[in-house]
This record gives C-alpha cells, structure tokens and sequence, in this order.
C-alpha cells in the first residue's frame, strides 16, 4: 500500500470525514427551506456536472474499453440504491434530527460497512461487532431520548421514526459502496464515482418529477436565497468528499476506511455547536465518544 499523499486511503478518508461534517452542517441549513427529495436531486445535478467536466481535464474517459456493461450495471444500481434512495432518506433524518443526533445514527454507518463487506466481499470479520452495534444502539437512545416534561421541537414517535429512517439510509449508503467495491478494485475513482452519480441522478429525475415532488423540485432549481447552502453543500458534500471517499475506499480495506469516515461524528458534533448553537451537553457528548468507540472496536 502506497503512503503517498493522493494514495494514502487512510489520510483521505480522514479528510472525507472532515469534509463530510463541514456538507451536513450546509445540508442541514438547507433541509429548512429545500424538501430531501429536491435537495437530493439539486446536490446530484451539480456533482455530476462538476464530474463530467473535471474527467477530459484529468483525462479520465467517460467510456473505457476495459469496462463491460457488468461493470456500468453495477454502478449505476450502486448509485441508485446509495446516493438516489438513501441521500434523500438522510436528508429526511437530518431536518427531524438535528446535525448531532443525525451524527450518532451516523456511527451505525461503520458496522454496516463491515457486515456487507464480509458478506459481499469476504472480507474478515471479528466478534466485535455484536459489540459495536451495542455500544452504538446504546449512544443512539442516550443522546436522542427526550425526557416527558418541558417543550419539544418533535413527539418521541417522530424522533424514533427519524433515527429508523437514519438507520435504513446508512445500511443503503453500505450496500451502496460494498458493491461497487470489487468494481472500484480495478477502475479509476473518478469514473466510479461519476456513473454511481448517473446511477444516483436517474433515480431521483423520476421520483423528483413526480407529482408529489415536482413543485419542490422545480423550486429548488430557480436561482434564490436557498443556493446560499444548497449550492456550497452539493459542491462541497456530493463532489469533494465523494471522490474522497471513493478514493480512500479504493487504496485502504473497505473496513478501515469506513472507521477513518466515521471521525465524521466527532467533527460533526463539534461544528454544530459552533454554528448550528445545537446544545452540546454532556449526554450528548458521552453518546458521541460512545458511538465513536464502537466504530473503532468494530475494526479492531
């Protein structure tokens, strides 16, 4: 395995992690005036057209021989099942959720990958998971569970169907990228990581259009206050820290790399703190390093 800075898997999934809490924040404030479905679409639109101009510029083809259609098959349903369906589940989850709640179903991420991993792709498996997915359950009810008394913002029925909602979208986005991996195994990143958005934007062009969705959809695509974080967030969350992920997918096991993402959580939890002024009490931040302890035993 190459240590080289754009060959690191280790170090570009960590810097996925980074990114990936800097997009949620952005995904979160525009959850407040963008449906998931749309938002999904809009992020899926502009990814893919930075994607289908940056492969010439790298010169990376956008058909290459050595690819069957066994191969575009696999991604585009790749895309479909991980980035068109479970995005705009995630999106869901996150408006309910808050950044930090949305954070700990987050950690569930990890373990999936693990499992589909050793599933899928035979990858080897300890008996640390049971472990994991303990300890990461466990971080889920204390950091979410709302007492009886005192307002609050959604009724505990709304609060389990947006950690059910999270959870689901997570073991999507794990399937997802697993069976890409053997696919990812002999291709570039960069072309992965386009078709899987073809996959992803197919999907969401007939759901978006839609009758339940076409208002909204529409919507988003007019210029307007929401590209303020709509825009920034596509960019920054379906662009840059798609490739990183891909790529560190690609130059590390499946196992470890979906550890290093999960950093996610902590950077998360910090940032929204600072930005969304989401309470950071002590609860919360023992059900954080919780679920981020499972992460990394899982691994182990």
């Amino acid at each position: 395995m190459s240590f080289g800075l754009l060959h690191s898997g280790e170090l570009l999934s960590l810097v996925c992690a980074m990114t990936w809490a800097v997009a949620v924040l952005l995904f979160r404030k525009s959850g407040e005036r963008v449906t998931p479905v749309a938002l999904n679409l809009f992020k899926n639109a502009i990814a893919l057209g930075l994607f289908l101009v940056t492969l010439p510029l790298i010169g990376v083809p956008y058909f290459p021989e050595a690819h069957g259609w066994r191969d575009w098959v696999t991604l585009l349903a790749s895309g479909a099942l991980g980035i068109g369906v479970a995005d705009s589940m995630f999106f869901a989850s996150l408006n309910r959720l808050g950044a930090s709640n949305s954070a700990l179903v987050d950690a569930l991420y990890c373990p999936f990958v693990i499992l589909c991993a050793w599933f899928y792709l035979g990858e080897p498996i300890g008996p640390s998971l049971i472990l994991s997915v303990l300890l990461m359950a466990g971080a889920i009810i204390l950091g979410t569970w709302q007492r009886s008394s005192g307002p609050r913002q959604h009724t505990r029925g709304q609060v389990a169907g947006a950690i059910a909602l999270g959870i689901f979208a997570h073991f999507l986005m794990a399937v997802g990228i697993v069976v890409a991996k053997p696919v990812l195994a002999h291709a570039d990143g960069w072309w992965v990581a386009t078709v899987r958005l073809c996959g992803g934007a197919a999907f969401l062009v007939v759901h978006g259009l839609m009758p339940r969705h076409r208002a909204d959809t529409l919507r988003c695509f007019r210029p307007g206050r929401t590209w303020i974080y709509s825009v920034p967030s596509a960019v920054i969350g379906a662009y840059i820290a798609m490739i990183l992920w891909i790529l560190g997918m690609k130059y590390t096991f499946a196992s470890v790399a979906s550890v290093l993402n999960q950093m996610s959580t902590i950077f998360i939890m910090i940032l929204a703190a600072i930005f969304l002024k989401e309470r950071l009490t002590p609860r919360r931040v023992a059900a954080i390093l919780m679920a981020f302890s499972g992460a990394v035993i899982v691994a182990l």
